[in-house]
């Protein structure tokens, strides 16, 4: 019997310890405001040590922060700090909940969030991030375009993945793409190539890197295994040699 009681307790410790293990790797929540003055609500998770660089983090239709879920320990291990928010268009997709829809009372459309992009850079801005990075999924990789394409002087390096003229006004994300000079990552499945091709179109500069994936998923989960398991290492592989020649992890 006490060797049973023995094992049960040391069962129950591990439960236990399990939540605080996770908690200990989920970042503090943020909440920041959108350059229209509404409330959005985000994540930021820490490198080890302290780091000038920061990546934001915006997710695709549907989806909240949590897209990002799989990937930030890595970026942290990396060396960023991160902050993924809650754009006012989305929903649940990957899991976890969109705050910053819920309290608004429904997803917007897909233009109506540039703001809550500009309020996430004004708030790395705020805290002195010497080197900003901004990462976009589906609709949000061409709100990141348009975004460094008005904030020049702030952003040091931007990611697409699966890029695509997804507003109304179908030359927008080209012309913005055209005018970005710092380093520009850009990359989409074999299927939707014609999307970053247009929207390539004018831009063509050697601060482009245009990787064609030979297998992947829409968006970011492209770098996720549980979503894009035959893909995901070579993916992941090409995004975070771009951070390292882009943003070399450094500390402050």
């Amino acid at each position: 019997m006490p060797t049973r009681i023995a094992h049960l307790i040391g069962s129950c410790l591990a439960l236990l310890l399990i939540p605080l293990s996770f908690a200990a790797h989920a970042g503090e929540p943020v909440t920041l405001q959108a350059s229209d003055g509404g409330a959005v609500y985000g994540t930021l998770s820490h490198a080890k040590g302290h780091t000038d660089a920061i990546l934001l983090l915006f997710h695709q239709a549907g989806a909240s922060r949590h897209e990002y879920d799989p990937l930030v320990p890595v970026l942290t291990k990396m060396g960023y700090d991160t902050l993924a928010i809650d754009q006012r268009s989305g929903d649940s997709l990957f899991g976890g909940h969109n705050e910053t829809v819920a309290k608004r009372g429904g997803s917007a459309d897909y233009l109506d969030a540039l703001p809550d992009l500009e309020g996430a850079l004004a708030w790395a801005k705020a805290h002195r991030y010497a080197r900003i990075a901004v990462v976009g999924s589906s609709y949000s990789a061409s709100l990141a375009i348009l975004l460094a394409a008005k904030h020049p002087q702030d952003i040091a390096a931007v990611a697409s993945f699966s890029p695509g003229e997804y507003f109304d006004d179908k030359d927008m994300v080209k012309q913005a793409a055209a005018k970005i000079a710092v380093p520009f990552y850009i990359t989409t499945r074999p299927q939707e190539e014609d999307k970053v091709e247009e929207v390539l179109r004018d831009a063509h500069g050697a601060n482009v890197t245009h990787y064609r994936q030979a297998v992947g998923v829409h968006g970011a989960s492209t770098l996720v295994q549980a979503r894009d398991p035959k893909g995901y290492a070579a993916n992941l592989h090409s995004f975070t040699d771009f951070l390292r020649r882009a943003l070399p992890p450094k500390a402050r």
